[in-house]
Order: C-alpha cells, then sequence, then structure tokens
C-alpha cells in the first residue's frame, strides 16, 4: 500500500504532525481554547484529508465518550488532541464511510489517545525536575521564563511525536478495514460495545455536565445520537 492510496502526501504529513503538536499544546499547555477536543481535532484531520465530513462523525463519537473524562486537575484522561486527529484522518483516508473503517478509526482514536495520557505524565515528570530547585528559579524570573518556554516546547514535541509515530499505521489499518472482507458478526459486536460505551459515558457525565438531568435520559439520548450517526456512517 502506497502513501498516496491513503491520500497522504509528505506535505499533508508534515501539516497533520505540526497540528498534532499544536493541539497537544492546547489541552494544558497554550491557548486552551478547546481545539483539542476530539470534535474538533478529528475534524481538522478529515479536513486536511479533503473530508472534513468523515472527521466530524468520528470526532462526534469521541467527544461524547470523552465526555466522561474532564481534564480537571490531576485527573487522568485521555489525549483526546493528537489522538482525534489521528483517528478523523484516518477514516477520510478509508473515505469516510464503512463499518469495519468507522470501528477501527474509534478504537485507534481512543486507544491512542490513553497512549497520549502516558506521555502526558511523562512530561508532567519531566517539569517536575525543569521547575527545581525552587528557591533558584524564584530569585531568576529570566531563568523561570525559559523553562516555561522549554516545558511547552516539549508538549509541542510530544503531540508531534504521538501523530507521527500513528498517522500512518491508523491510517492504513483503516483503509484495509474498509476494503477488507465482511466480518460482520465481529463488527456487529465491536459497534455494540462502542455504542454501549458512548452511552454509558453520556449517562455518566449528566451528573457533571447536566443541570437537574438524571443520567437516563442522556444515556438513551447518547444511544439514540450514536445509532444515528454509526447508521449514516455505514
Amino acid at each position: 500500500m502506497e502513501l498516496s492510496d491513503l491520500a497522504l502526501t509528505p506535505g499533508i504529513w508534515l501539516a497533520l504532525v505540526v497540528a498534532g503538536g499544536l493541539l497537544g499544546l492546547d489541552a494544558v499547555s497554550w491557548p486552551q481554547i478547546m481545539i483539542s477536543r476530539p470534535l474538533v481535532s478529528a475534524t481538522v484531520g478529515g479536513a486536511v484529508l479533503g473530508n472534513a465530513g468523515a472527521g466530524f462523525i468520528v470526532g462526534l463519537i469521541l467527544e461524547i465518550d470523552a465526555m466522561r473524562h474532564p481534564p480537571l486537575g490531576a485527573a487522568r484522561y485521555p489525549d483526546t488532541g493528537p489522538a482525534g486527529l489521528v483517528a478523523g484522518a484516518g477514516f477520510a483516508a478509508a473515505g469516510g464511510s464503512g463499518t469495519g473503517a468507522l470501528v477501527t478509526a474509534l478504537i485507534s482514536g481512543w486507544t491512542m489517545g490513553w497512549i497520549g495520557a502516558l506521555s502526558v505524565y511523562a512530561r508532567r515528570r519531566l517539569n517536575e525536575h525543569l521547575l527545581s530547585p525552587v528557591e533558584d528559579l524564584a530569585a531568576r524570573p529570566k531563568r523561570l521564563e525559559r523553562r516555561h518556554r522549554l516545558a511547552m516546547g516539549l508538549d509541542f514535541a510530544r503531540g508531534c511525536i504521538l501523530v507521527a509515530a500513528f498517522l500512518i499505521p491508523v491510517a492504513a489499518m483503516t483503509r484495509l478495514a474498509a476494503a477488507g472482507p465482511a466480518q460482520p458478526r465481529v463488527l456487529g459486536y465491536a459497534m455494540a460495545a462502542i455504542l454501549l460505551s458512548v452511552a454509558g459515558s453520556a449517562g455518566a457525565s449528566a451528573r457533571v455536565t447536566a443541570f437537574g438531568i438524571k443520567g437516563w435520559p442522556l444515556l438513551l439520548a447518547g444511544a439514540g445520537v450514536t445509532g444515528l450517526v454509526m447508521a449514516v456512517a455505514t
């Protein structure tokens, strides 16, 4: 399989890698304007490959699932910026249709999000060393500013590396899933698992995001919306 089969030229690959760095920055470092949310990042990934709608479908489902993991304080949450970008680009590379391609893109995006979370944890531990000794940096504001910029640069590099490592494999797997032989029973189980996961996340998120609404209505709404999106995508 050639890169041209995946709609990936060196220029597009580089653009997505740089975009991954910017999306990785947005979650915590700068500017925190919500472009790292999967609804946005996956749409961007699809748009770069010429199919924003495909990216939007993936991003919509990942967004509902990610609502269960708000990025608050020291909480563990998936790194949805680079992951959404790659998942959206992967589904777009597969033509933006097909049950197998959609399942592969979603599973890849969610898995990559948690791998990205481990990289966020490692970067935070590194920041502890960059910002010590505290007494010395407190007495030297310019050095503190340089260390701060270095930490942001490392966060940008982290996002770039994630996209560079996963973009081509995910796009290739998604394309193969779209073109491969049908496996209706296995894919049906996978779709059901994704549907239940998203619906459960929507219901659980209601406790945090919905004022005066119990979990069950949003759980059912999440299931209905996700089922509709999957039907349109396939």
